[in-house]
């Protein structure tokens, strides 16, 4: 980074004595002397050029940031700009603490103040000198972290205007500053982001001229990583979680993203970010024992954000193990985050709580607060809507299924299912499911006979169905002729998975078929 020290000396004027004969009239001797001190003024208060420096006040703001003590950060970079008001790294800072703010409670209502830090922050920015390597980086970052925003709203052509806006900086910087190490970390995630965007997003990158390119992203990416000894801790604490995060949704292998945050997440007890992101990897790894336990240890001070989803989070693995405590998680969710993106599975997972305690009543209710929260009704939604009115409640047993797989308790999943007969299920939704958790489980067990056999009915089972699991199916089926390296069959596979149009997680399911794809070319 840049630092732009001002000199300045005052130099020794001498007046000598004013003969007003000398002068024209006593108007020229006024405006003489009163030019000399405005110059005397000038020299004394100059006009101190914006610059970009992390001072050891602005380090101290970073390592609260980086852990999520918020307002004890806010604190430290408003102080700052009062002392240091052409220091642009306090308005970068400060709107990271926006950012995080924003992700954190999912509130479109702050939206608005987000946008406009947002954009002062990045008119503050262009008054940096040409020469400065950060600028570039920096007017990249903040629109990146726009398209995120954008995004978690479901804003999804506002988000592709502001990734290609963050790439065109970015890449710019780059042919310009090739050394400058901390543009390679937001290039990389987004290079590699891009490069699995779905077919049916084509349209959207095209109209804004993008390009990605998963494996080079990721690569730029670790070699940020590997030398970011040196670089500023915030940025440094970004890149794990990007590259965390991508491996778990895009690698092939989710046990190397959690492998890799486990390494550099040593911090947990003491940093919520890293207890979140931490906690949110194990259990997507089906580590639920490990990501409970990872909650439990949180750090709890009044110094620390309140991190609604973390409730979801503690619901959902108690809720795999079918502890009934459950429960209260998901309704300390719900009291707080009436506008969360989760609420509605919070409902969702409240609903599941009531049918394992036997309690249809209470079943009833939670659905139908969930079909009042969130965006519409999605396909699973519709379709157990459709059973209810024929009197068919969801199978327990299926959902018990579901829920101890989805924590990794796989072999407990295969017993359960061993005691499901599949023509005593009532709904043709029903046997569906029992397949693909059949399918599921069994390709987890590393049973690829039975789990081809199970994947393939569900396709079969579901045609002029709309359902997730016929393309989650297709997805699967590719993964797994992948991992045999049998990438012929695995390619037919992940193509079919474009096929299908109207179903939930439609964009996770086509992102990780492409992501499969590109890592077989």
């Amino acid at each position: 980074m840049h630092t732009f020290a001002i000199h300045y000396k005052i130099p020794y004027i001498r007046i000598k004595h004013l003969h007003l004969k000398n002068m024209k009239s006593l108007r020229g001797t006024k405006l003489f002397v009163w030019t000399i001190i405005t110059w005397i003024l000038v020299l004394m208060n100059p006009v101190l050029a914006i610059n970009f420096v992390y001072t050891p006040a602005l380090h101290e703001a970073q390592r609260h940031l980086a852990a999520l003590r918020l307002v004890k950060a806010q604190n430290i970079i408003e102080h700052e700009m009062i002392v240091n008001r052409d220091n642009v790294a306090n308005d970068y800072l400060l709107e990271y603490v926006e950012f995080y703010k924003i992700m954190i409670d999912q509130d479109k209502s702050r939206s608005d103040r987000f946008d406009m830090l947002k954009n002062k922050t990045i008119e503050r920015i262009k008054k940096l000198p040409d020469n400065d390597a950060s600028k570039l980086y920096l007017l990249g970052s903040l629109h990146f972290q726009g398209a995120f925003v954008k995004s978690l709203f479901d804003e999804y052509l506002s988000a592709a205007f502001e990734f290609r806006t963050a790439y065109q900086f970015l890449e710019q910087n780059e042919e310009k500053f090739p050394t400058y190490l901390t543009n390679k970390k937001d290039l990389g995630a987004l290079m590699a982001l891009i490069g699995t965007f779905p077919e049916s997003y084509k349209w959207i990158m095209s109209a804004v001229g993008l390009n990605g390119d998963y494996e080079k992203g990721m690569n730029m990416l670790h070699n940020y990583i590997t030398h970011s000894a040196r670089e500023p801790l915030i940025e440094q604490q970004q890149a794990d979680i990007f590259y965390a995060l991508i491996q778990l949704n895009f690698g092939s292998d989710k046990q190397v993203a959690w492998q890799f945050y486990k390494e550099h997440s040593k911090d947990y007890t003491g940093n919520l970010m890293q207890n979140y992101v931490r906690a949110y990897i194990a259990g997507k790894c089906g580590l639920n024992d490990e990501a409970i336990t990872i909650l439990q240890l949180k750090p709890i001070t009044a110094d620390y954000e309140i991190v609604p989803y973390m409730n979801f989070l503690m619901g959902g693995y108690l809720l795999n193990k079918l502890d009934q405590d459950a429960a209260i998680w998901f309704k300390k969710y719900a009291a707080f985050n009436q506008g969360g993106a989760s609420i509605k599975e919070a409902y969702q997972r409240l609903s599941w709580c009531a049918l394992l305690q036997k309690d249809q009543a209470k079943f009833l209710v939670y659905n139908r607060l969930m079909g009042k929260s969130g965006k519409g009704m999605g396909s699973e939604e519709k379709l157990i809507k459709e059973d209810l009115k024929n009197g068919i409640y969801p199978d327990v047993q299926l959902i018990k299924t579901r829920l101890l797989f989805d924590g990794g308790y796989f072999q407990k999943a295969e017993s359960l299912l061993n005691t499901i007969n599949p023509i005593t299920l009532q709904a043709k939704y029903q046997q569906i499911e029992y397949e693909y958790r059949s399918g599921r489980v069994a390709h987890e067990l590393k049973n690829y006979v039975k789990a081809i056999k199970h994947y393939n009915n569900t396709i079969d089972y579901s045609k002029g169905i709309e359902t997730y699991m016929s393309p989650n199916a297709c997805l699967q089926l590719g993964l797994l002729y992948k991992s045999l390296h049998n990438n012929a069959i695995a390619k037919e596979y992940l193509n079919k998975v474009s096929d299908y149009k109207n179903y939930d997680y439609k964009s996770s399911v086509q992102q990780k078929a492409k992501a499969a794809y590109i890592q077989m070319e």
